[in-house]
């Protein structure tokens, strides 16, 4: 039974192979010689076998042919012949002033786009240095009010200066300030409320040096 199976198959166009438990495979010859294989050994000799084809297809052919080969022949004698009048009259003087005009109306245009942008461009130009001028103005205007008040603080802070120039101790009024502060004992202990009404404290104030020698001399008698 496996033996006829295998023929049937080789017989066929058709390799299949089952291989039990497992994936099924089909194998598909080629179908003609590939083509890059030389010519078969039995075909190497073969004179292959010329069609036989009645005389009145033959005539018919033949007519069709001839009509292809004349339309042929004409296009391209039409084509050399339209090829060669416009090569007549194609100028060489002509073609160099067509290209000089052209090239002046071009010119004529470029130069008028360049004007209107130049006219844009200037005045754009204008209001920019108006705009930079403004805000250098402004600048200029808030830089020398920041002067001004700076000088206004400035001259404060000396006038100030010197009007407490007065009470700074010197070395030429030091003896007459120290003489002053001992003649004018100030007693800190003391408050105020609400109303304004002062308190004094209730300790007596601290005895100066000039007391508390002149009791050690009376303690000492």
């Amino acid at each position: 039974m496996m033996q006829a199976t295998r023929m049937m198959m080789r017989s066929s166009s058709i390799y299949e192979s089952f291989i039990p438990n497992s994936v099924y495979t089909q194998c598909i010859r080629w179908k003609r010689r590939p083509i890059w294989l030389p010519t078969g050994k039995k075909r190497i000799f073969r004179v292959p076998k010329r069609p036989v084809i009645p005389i009145e297809d033959e005539m018919e052919l033949q007519r069709l042919y001839n009509n292809y080969r004349t339309f042929m022949r004409s296009l391209r004698l039409h084509i050399t012949n339209a090829v060669a009048e416009s090569e007549v009259q194609f100028d060489e003087a002509k073609l160099k002033q067509a290209e000089e005009e052209d090239f002046q109306a071009c010119s004529a245009i470029n130069d008028e786009w360049n004007a209107n942008v130049a006219k844009i461009r200037e005045a754009k130009h204008v209001e920019l240095r108006e705009t930079y001028k403004k805000k250098a103005f402004e600048k200029m205007v808030k830089r020398e009010a920041m002067l001004g008040n700076l000088r206004e603080q400035v001259d404060e802070k000396i006038r100030k200066a010197k009007e407490e120039a007065v009470t700074f101790i010197t070395a030429e009024n030091i003896d007459a300030m120290i003489e002053e502060c001992l003649a004018n004992v100030v007693d800190h202990n003391r408050a105020i409320d609400l109303q304004g009404n002062w308190y004094d404290g209730k300790h007596p104030a601290m005895p100066t040096d000039e007391k508390m020698a002149t009791q050690s001399t009376v303690v000492q008698q």
